[in-house]
């Protein structure tokens, strides 16, 4: 069976093309792309495979949703399955409003349950948002963190102040800026790290103790923190792991 699963985010759409459980190709385009047919042809509907049998996706920008559903269908001659929070995912979620939790944590759930089976998990996405996400051993995901991401970091410094200039997010040679710029980049790339290892340590010690856990890092910007050693491993692809599993519990129960 071919799946074609896509997450799509406020910044992409991210699309991976699974072979029964095997993800044999990924890529992102800009969001943007699916709200003409044109465009959506043009970006993504010629780099996947024509006898792809399903399509499985999760939205955070609900206004899109729907645009994206129709040109799959047009594109496809399929109806997609969509995850949310209440569909049939397998998960226990300690969520007090479970409709409230993101669709993009609820894939990275999933995703760490398919490739990191038994174990604690924390997932941490670096996308527009940075976003922690807990899972326990036995399947209940527990809750977690949300802050802004990366680049809004640097975009609210450029936007809201009169002179802070916009910067390149690539790491400075040291800590302390001898320019503005530089001054910046330290304080952007170095205070996000630090915050993410502050909430991996506040996060891991609240729900696991000293239990083992798992840190995962996933994301468009999670490259900017691989040599920070905040991972155990980077899953660029969980994501999309997670939504195949939901794919494949939704065929199953067919």
């Amino acid at each position: 069976m071919k799946t074609l699963a896509l997450d799509l985010g406020n910044s992409t759409l991210l699309a991976g093309e699974f072979r029964g459980k095997k993800l044999v190709r990924q890529f992102r385009v800009p969001a943007a792309a699916v709200l003409s047919a044109g465009a959506f042809a043009t970006e993504v509907a010629h780099r996947i495979s024509s006898d792809v049998s399903r399509v499985v996706l999760c939205s955070v920008v609900p206004a899109r949703t729907e645009r994206l559903m129709v040109h799959l269908r047009r594109t496809l001659n399929i109806e997609p399955d969509v995850l949310t929070p209440l569909a049939d995912h397998g998960l226990q979620l300690a969520y007090r409003r479970p409709a409230e939790l993101g669709a993009d944590r609820l894939a990275n759930a999933l995703g760490a349950a398919k490739l990191y089976a038994g174990r604690n998990v924390i997932v941490v996405d670096c996308g527009t948002a940075t976003t922690l996400t807990l899972l326990r051993r036995d399947g209940c995901l527990l809750g977690g963190a949300i802050m802004p991401g990366l680049a809004l970091w640097a975009d609210m410094l450029a936007q809201r102040t009169a002179r802070l200039p916009a910067v390149e997010l690539q790491w400075p040679r040291q800590a302390v800026g001898r320019d503005t710029q530089a001054a910046l980049r330290s304080g952007i790339l170095h205070g996000h790290t630090g915050a993410i290892r502050e909430l991996i340590r506040q996060c891991r010690r609240e729900a696991f103790g000293r239990a083992a856990v798992v840190v995962l890092g996933t994301g468009g910007a999670v490259t900017h923190f691989k040599s920070q050693s905040l991972f155990t491993a980077l899953e660029p692809g969980l994501i999309l792991h997670g939504l195949q599993a939901f794919a494949l519990r939704t065929f199953s129960h067919a």
